[in-house]
């Protein structure tokens, strides 16, 4: 994934969602605080199992290139074996490296996290296209607040059977 100058302010993250440029805020401290408390919660998991099977990062790039899209996933499982040090300068996440990635909604972009509603791609068809194994949605909408894990993705359908 290559990276180009757009000249928007210092506090703007930016990614590609459908193949178009989606450029939100950073998002909210109760945001970050939600995304912590669940990387604490692996955190306190895996001290408890060493034989813990995954790495668990925050906020680094995934490419999605297959599917035109790049993403800055909140927090991301992957496997124990895969080397984060190779090519470490340059390294984006593939989707064949990772087990889960989560994603906590912020307004005024929660529904690029979403199951698309009107045919328009999100993340959540753009992960299952790439065949990323699992997706955790944190949607923190007060209409609709709630934990869900999406899983066994369909490739060519570009969606998640929903798991709980």
């Amino acid at each position: 994934m290559s990276s180009v100058v757009l000249g928007l302010p210092e506090r703007s993250r930016v990614e590609v969602i459908g193949g178009e440029f989606v450029v939100a805020p950073y998002p909210p401290v109760v945001h970050a605080a939600i995304r912590s408390d669940l990387h604490e919660g692996l955190f306190r998991a895996e001290s408890r199992d060493e034989g813990f099977p995954w790495q668990v990062l925050q906020h680094v790039g995934v490419d999605l290139a297959e599917v035109w899209d790049g993403y800055c996933p909140d927090l991301v499982l992957v496997s124990a074996e895969v080397d984060l040090l190779e090519s470490a300068e340059d390294r984006y996440l593939r989707p064949d490296e990772i087990s889960l990635v989560a994603e906590v909604t912020a307004y005024p972009g929660a529904h690029n996290d979403r199951r698309p509603v009107s045919g328009k791609p999100t993340k959540w068809s753009g992960y299952a296209r790439s065949g990323v194994p699992c997706y955790l949605l944190v949607d923190r909408d007060p209409r609709q607040p709630g934990v869900t894990l999406f899983g066994e993705p369909n490739k060519a359908e570009a969606a998640y059977r929903t798991l709980g």
